[in-house]
């Protein structure tokens, strides 16, 4: 420790000469920082990098999920030509689109299947155009 005497007078009044104590410091580095700081800085940032993509992950997943899109690649089909289905006995139209489209409404399919047959009543044995959408 060491104590410095100025010759500056006081601000507010008194004639007596200020003594100023001078403590060292701890042994620091240039710039201030201990190699103890910059890891925890450097572990904190990579923690918040890492809770960033994965909130971006999530949010791209939901998303790309909301949008009915599939990330996950389907059987690729080589021909976009239609499908013919045989007409078994008993088969309706309705019955037709709920064994090609499972899921869903298949009133659409039902009108595009009629549209592709042309109406009338299926015969069994016939084959039916199924036209792709």
């Amino acid at each position: 420790m060491a104590a410095v005497t100025t010759d500056i007078p006081p601000r507010w009044g008194g004639s007596r000469p200020r003594h100023l104590t001078v403590v060292p410091s701890p042994a620091v580095p240039p710039g201030g920082a201990v190699p103890a700081v910059y890891r925890r800085r450097r572990a904190m940032a990579l923690v918040v990098v890492m809770a960033l993509f994965l909130a971006t992950w999530v949010a791209l997943e939901a998303l790309v999920g909301a949008l009915g899109v599939s990330t996950i690649p389907g059987p690729a089909s080589t021909s976009r030509a239609p499908t013919t289905i045989a007409v078994a006995p008993g088969d309706t139209f309705w019955s037709i689109a709920s064994r090609i489209q499972p899921q869903g409404d298949p009133r659409p399919l039902v009108d595009r299947l009629v549209a592709a047959h042309g109406g009338g009543v299926l015969q069994a044995g016939e084959r039916l155009w199924v036209p792709r959408s």
